[in-house]
């Protein structure tokens, strides 16, 4: 690579994780609706900090930056997807976290395994179809990641929604389960 590629990666990598980073200023300022307890534990200087090893790291992989990007505009995508009604709220996103730990305490668990499981469907199953679709047609997906090709990086952005199912069904529950938890003391 020359530093051209170097540029182009940091620059994608900059340009995601500012997206993902700015969408959830824009809903939740206070953090109070952010599901990823790191970012909440770390504030926004920490959650800032913790960028640049990402950023460092995206500079030197090219695969690594489009996941970044890709995993990070989908991110940020979700975040601001009713953000119309948080910043609508006198209180904005403290008022929208009073109202769902309400909801959560008088919510069944398991309508709320079958609410967030959307996340699963829509995002993962999908995508693992493609994902055993090629390793059908063109052999091991695992040796094709690394290629950049147009299946790599049709691997690598399939690769970030998958991941962004999982992670955003899980923490949705973790978050749901301390409203609920917060809620009851």
């Amino acid at each position: 690579m020359n530093i051209v590629d170097y540029l182009l990666n940091f620059g994608l990598s900059v340009l995601g994780r500012s997206l993902d980073l700015l969408s959830t200023y824009y809903i939740t300022p206070h953090l109070k609706l952010e599901t990823n307890w790191l970012i909440r534990k770390l504030k926004w200087k920490g959650s800032l900090i913790l960028q640049i090893p990402i950023i460092i790291l995206g500079t030197f992989f090219r695969e690594l930056a489009i996941f970044i990007l890709a995993w990070s505009l989908i991110t940020a995508s979700s975040n601001i997807s009713g953000a119309w009604f948080v910043k609508n709220l006198p209180e904005g996103d403290e008022k929208y976290y009073e109202l769902l730990r309400s909801s959560a305490l008088k919510a069944r668990f398991r309508n709320i395994v079958l609410d967030e499981s959307s996340q699963l469907m829509l995002f993962v199953i999908p995508n693992i179809l493609i994902w055993v679709w090629i390793q059908l047609e063109v052999g091991n997906i695992f040796d094709l990641f690394f290629q950049e090709t147009f299946i790599s990086y049709l691997l690598i952005v399939t690769g970030a929604l998958i991941l962004h199912g999982i992670l955003s069904f899980i923490r949705n529950m973790l978050y749901v389960s301390r409203l609920k938890r917060e809620g009851a003391e």
